[in-house]
């Protein structure tokens, strides 16, 4: 079973250049917790998934306190997030989330999403975004095929 055979195709991507606001806004609106980022030729550059936006939005002295017992608070989130809405998408951009092809086997994508901890998978062709797959995809496999 490969990739192509259970991507879903009808992709949800924002621009290089739209806003942190415009990601989150379509992030909301399409109920996906990352989205994939492509140029102005429609090519796939990385992904911005909710991780990114909160890790983003902790503000630096906030950083240097993660690993103890103190809890940020909510606010100082919010303000610092408010500064960076009009920021462009390529500042928050992973440019190392993990992609597969799709002539990739299934196995090769649930293992992928598995180890990285990612929930959804952007699958690129040469350089361009043709679909997704997502853990739920991975695990309604299980619902058609006997022998994966």
């Amino acid at each position: 079973m490969q990739v192509k055979d259970y991507t879903y195709k009808d992709i949800t991507s924002v621009n290089e250049d739209s806003t942190l606001r415009r990601v989150i806004k379509t992030m909301k609106l399409h109920r996906i917790s990352a989205v994939p980022v492509i140029n102005h030729l429609g090519e796939y550059i990385g992904c911005i998934s909710e991780q990114d936006i909160l890790n983003a939005s902790v503000p630096v002295y906030m950083k240097s306190i993660y690993n103890t017992s103190f809890m940020a608070n909510l606010d100082q989130i919010t303000i610092h997030l408010r500064e960076l809405l009009d920021e462009k998408a390529i500042k928050f951009t992973d440019a190392k989330h993990p992609y597969v092809s799709p002539d990739d086997s299934v196995s090769y994508a649930g293992d992928l999403l598995y180890r990285t901890k990612r929930t959804v998978l952007p699958v690129v062709e040469g350089k361009m975004l043709i679909g997704l797959i997502s853990r739920i995809d991975i695990l309604s496999v299980s619902l058609y095929e006997q022998n994966i």
